[in-house]
């Protein structure tokens, strides 16, 4: 089974998105930190996938002397994303570029840095697309995918009662079945296997953690509730009754047990990148 994101109203749910990734900046800004120290002199960085921009401006302000180019498939986010780099006074080494996965990645050019976070999985042929990325390598050049890691963590076991575990083992057997409904499906073979096959070397791995330990800030409260309800609407008719109803309650305002008024909730979670070299 084949799916789009061609429904989601972009325009809406870009200011979500940012939200998210303001929120996750102190866990990816230490990949990004790590990734741009290994090639300092990078003069092209490609985002594929790019979404708002908030990782593709963070590595034009990591990398000074590089051009970002910020590539995804919906306008409405690459035009937050110009926004964003004007903002930030980023807009004269900062473009973007509209392209349709996978085929529109043989339209892009060679880089010397290529960040993709999040993107692989929803690719219709994982390892092709690895294959389509390690391509657009310059010689020397550094592929990094964000993917996988550890699940986000947000309650004490005595509250979360198994619900996390449950609902992670439904969205994988989704992904494992191509059923998922965001189109995320299981790759073929590890990151690093699939990258060593497309001939990139010295393939690593390296995982960063996010750590907001309760009290939670308000801003991460309402950005977990916003994730808590997107997870509901996705795996509607695939979660337990029991644990639809418990999300239900968990991003209920008006409820003294949402995550939004409980005293105990925390954010943990960690993200693996997997990287190689032309």
């Amino acid at each position: 089974m084949t799916h789009t994101h061609d429904h989601v109203d972009w325009g809406e749910y870009g200011p979500d998105l940012i939200a998210d990734a303001e929120i996750n900046a102190p866990m990816v800004d230490q990949a990004l930190c790590w990734l741009t120290e290994r090639v300092p002199q990078a003069g092209l960085v490609l985002d594929v996938g790019s979404g708002p921009g908030v990782a593709a401006c963070r590595l034009a302000q990591l990398l000074p002397g590089a051009t970002v180019l910020a590539a995804d498939g919906a306008a409405p986010l690459l035009a937050l994303a110009r926004s964003r780099a004007e903002r930030l006074g980023l807009a004269d080494r900062f473009a973007t570029r509209e392209i349709k996965l996978p085929d529109g990645l043989a339209d892009l050019p060679e880089a010397d840095l290529i960040w993709v976070s999040g993107v692989a999985h929803h690719l219709p042929d994982p390892a092709e697309g690895i294959r389509a990325f390690a391509a657009l390598l310059r010689p020397g050049g550094l592929l990094a995918l964000r993917e996988g890691g550890l699940p986000l963590q947000f309650l004490p076991s005595h509250a979360d009662g198994g619900m996390t575990a449950r609902m992670n083992a439904v969205d994988s057997d989704l992904s494992r079945r191509h059923s998922h409904p965001m189109g995320a499906i299981e790759a073929p073979r590890s990151w690093p296997e699939l990258l060593e096959e497309a001939g990139l070397n010295a393939v690593r791995s390296r995982s960063f953690l996010l750590d907001l330990p309760a009290p939670l800030g308000e801003a991460a409260r309402h950005q977990l509730a916003r994730t808590l309800r997107r997870t509901r609407e996705m795996l509607d008719g695939h979660l337990a009754g029991a644990d639809a109803d418990r999300l239900d309650q968990l991003t209920d305002p008006e409820d003294p047990e949402s995550v939004l008024r409980r005293p105990d909730v925390f954010m943990l979670r960690a993200t693996t990148i997997h990287t190689a070299v032309r």
